[in-house]
C-alpha cells in the first residue's frame, strides 16, 4: 500500500511538474525574484537618495512605496487585461516595463522625478507581472501547490543572497546611477522565462445579458452597457462580501507591510546600530539561508494533508513575530544574523502559504481577481511600511519602536484567521 501510494504520488508530481509547468515555474521564479531585487535595491540606495535629494529619510521612502502603491493599483486592472489580452503577453510588457522604468531612474535630477518614475513605470510593470504570474502558476498546479509556490517563492532567496552586496559593489564602483543602470539591465531578463511559458487564457463567466442576444448590433450605449457590465462581472467584485476573502486580506495585509518596511529600512537599521554598509548588506543576506529553507519547510506536509495551510500560517506569524520584537534588544552580530535568518525562515513561509490559502478558501478560478483585489485593497500596508519606519526614525532618532510594531502586525494579522477556525469557516 505504502509503494502504491508512493507511486500515484510520483506520477502526480511528474504529470504537474513536466516541461510547460517548468516553464510557468521559472517565470514566476523569475519575477518574484526580480520584485524582491528591487526592492532590496533601493533599500540599499536609500542612504545615498537621502543624502543626494533630501535630508529627510521619511521622504525618500514615502517616493519608494508611491512606487510600491502603484504595484497594487496596476495589479486591480490585471483581470481586465488578462481577459482582453492573455496572461502571457501582459507578463512579456510588464516585465520590459520594469526594465525601462529603471533605465531611467538615473536620468532624475530630484526625488520627485525619481518618485514619478517609479510610479508611472516601475510599480505597473511589476504590479501586472506579480499578480498574474502568481495567477498562472496557481492555475497550472494542483496537487504539489504548495511546492511550486514554495520554489517560485526562493526566488526572493536571489534577491537577499544576491542583490543586495551587488547593488552594493555597484554603489561603491559606479555610484548610484550606474548602479541603477545595472540593475535596470538584469531585469530586462525575466521576459526571457514569460516568452517560454504557455498558457490557455481563463474563461470568465458572463452574466447572461438579453439585450445583447435580441440586438446584435445595438446603439453605442447598449454598447457601452454590456462592455461595462462584462468589466464589473471580470473584477469579481462579489469576492468582497466573502468570509473568506477577508481572513486571506487580513493574513496578507499584515506580510505585506512588515516585508515593506524590512525590505527598506533593514539596511538603515543595522547602520544605526553601528554596523558598516558593507556587513549590514552581508547580514540581510543571511536571511536568504532562513528564506530558502522556509519556502519548502511546510510544503511536504501541506500537500499530503498532514498539516493543514491554517495552522503553518499561524506559526509562522508568531514565529515572525518574535524576529522583530527581539531586534532592539540584540546588538552583536551573531544575535542579530540568527534573527535575520529567522526572519527570512518564517517570512517566505508566510508568502508561500498565504497563496496556497488564498487557492484552498477562494478557489482556483478566482486568483487573479483575489490577487489583484488582496493587493489593491492592502496598497495601505505598503504606505504605511515606507512612510512609518523612516517617520518614527526622524522623531525618536531609533528604529527600536518602529521593530516593536512591525513585530506586533503579524499576532494581530492572525485574528480572522483565528476566529474562523474556532467557527468552523476555515
Amino acid at each position: 500500500m505504502g509503494i502504491c501510494s508512493r507511486r500515484s504520488s510520483m506520477e502526480e508530481t511528474t504529470k504537474e511538474f513536466n516541461s510547460n509547468g517548468c516553464f510557468i515555474l521559472l517565470m514566476s521564479f523569475s519575477i518574484v525574484a526580480q520584485w524582491g531585487g528591487v526592492l532590496k535595491s533601493l533599500g540599499v540606495l536609500l542612504p545615498v537618495l537621502t543624502d543626494q535629494f533630501t535630508d529627510h529619510v521619511w521622504l525618500t521612502g514615502i517616493a519608494i512605496s508611491v512606487m510600491v502603491v502603484s504595484v497594487d493599483i496596476a495589479g486591480l486592472f490585471s483581470t481586465l487585461l488578462e481577459d482582453k489580452f492573455g496572461s502571457r503577453r501582459m507578463i512579456i510588457l510588464s516585465t520590459l516595463m520594469v526594465g525601462v522604468g529603471l533605465v531611467l531612474v538615473p536620468l532624475a535630477t530630484s526625488i520627485i522625478h525619481i518618485a514619478v518614475i517609479l510610479a508611472a513605470v516601475v510599480g505597473p510593470g511589476f504590479g501586472i507581472s506579480y499578480v498574474l504570474g502568481k495567477a498562472t502558476l496557481g492555475r497550472s498546479f494542483s496537487k504539489r501547490y504548495s511546492l511550486a509556490s514554495g520554489i517560485s517563492h526562493t526566488g526572493q532567496v536571489l534577491s537577499l543572497l544576491a542583490f543586495a552586496p551587488m547593488m552594493q559593489l555597484f554603489l561603491d564602483t559606479y555610484g548610484w546611477r550606474g548602479a541603477t543602470l545595472l540593475l535596470a539591465g538584469v531585469c530586462f531578463h525575466p521576459a526571457v522565462c514569460a516568452i517560454l511559458a504557455r498558457e490557455k487564457q481563463p474563461q470568465y463567466e458572463l452574466p447572461v445579458d438579453q439585450h445583447d442576444q435580441q440586438e446584435p448590433n445595438s446603439t453605442c450605449r447598449v454598447c457601452l452597457g454590456s462592455c461595462f457590465t462584462r468589466a464589473l462581472s471580470t473584477l469579481d467584485l462579489r469576492i468582497l462580501l466573502q468570509f473568506n476573502f477577508w481572513v486571506v486580506f487580513s493574513c496578507t495585509f499584515g506580510i505585506r507591510f512588515v516585508n515593506t518596511a524590512w525590505f527598506l529600512f533593514y539596511v538603515s537599521n543595522l547602520q544605526s546600530k553601528g554596523f558598516s554598509p558593507q556587513a549590514s548588506a552581508a547580514i540581510c543576506s543571511a536571511s536568504g539561508v532562513g528564506y530558502f529553507w522556509g519556502c519548502v519547510l511546510f510544503a511536504p506536509f501541506v500537500d499530503r494533508g498532514l498539516v493543514k495551510c491554517s495552522t503553518a500560517v499561524i506559526i509562522s506569524s508568531l514565529a515572525q513575530s518574535l524576529s522583530l520584537v527581539l531586534d532592539p534588544w540584540l546588538k552583536d552580530t551573531l544575535s542579530v544574523t540568527v534573527l535575520t535568518v529567522l526572519y527570512g525562515l518564517s517570512s517566505s513561509s508566510l508568502f508561500t502559504l498565504s497563496d496556497v490559502l488564498t487557492k484552498e478558501l477562494l478557489g482556483g478560478d478566482r486568483l487573479t481577481s483575489a490577487f489583484s483585489w488582496i493587493g489593491f485593497l492592502g496598497m495601505l500596508a505598503n504606505i504605511l511600511g515606507g512612510f512609518l519606519p523612516g517617520w518614527i526614525y526622524d522623531t525618536t532618532g531609533s528604529y527600536d519602536l518602529t521593530f516593536i510594531i512591525m513585530g506586533i502586525t503579524p499576532a494581530v494579522a492572525l485574528i480572522p484567521l483565528v476566529i474562523g477556525r474556532i467557527t468552523k469557516r476555515v
